[in-house]
């Protein structure tokens, strides 16, 4: 069990370059809330945005705030430990509800739980902000997070 969101957020961001490069802003600020990681593939003129809110255990805090983020996001996930994630689990119809992806996190294994499905970002502006931004961006993937999401 982490003992801090800020330990789980520092293997969160191991995980996510070892997998798929530096193709990801941390606390992207200047949206409706601050993601932690917002993660994005480019492919042509095709670009895919995935949030991901991290909490050691309050599921409820973060499935609102992941609500958030669809308002720019193809899809959002909520990222809990392991150890926690089974409170969760108890409530997934609200998951299906509001389209917000379940993953189970431990320093070694991301599990996906519930799977979202890919939906048209809800706000425009806050979607050409994201997008302007990894248009900017020279980062590189080492394989595209929908090849796992």
């Amino acid at each position: 069990m982490y003992r801090s969101e800020a330990l789980m957020s520092k293997d969160f961001e191991s995980y996510l370059r070892e997998n798929f490069g530096k193709t990801y802003f941390k606390e992207f600020k200047g949206l409706f809330g601050i993601p932690d990681y917002v993660c994005f593939s480019k492919d042509n003129n095709n670009i895919s945005i995935v949030s991901f809110e991290l909490k050691l255990a309050n599921w409820k805090c973060a499935i609102i705030q992941a609500f958030r983020y669809r308002s720019f996001s193809d899809r959002t996930y909520v990222v809990l430990p392991e150890k926690t994630v089974h409170n969760a689990l108890e409530n997934i119809n609200m998951f299906r509800q509001y389209n917000i992806g379940l993953v189970s996190f431990t320093d070694s294994q991301f599990t996906i739980l519930y799977r979202p499905m890919t939906q048209k970002p809800y706000n425009e502006d806050m979607r050409r902000k994201v997008v302007q931004k990894v248009r900017a961006s020279r980062k590189k993937a080492i394989r595209t997070i929908d090849s796992i999401l």
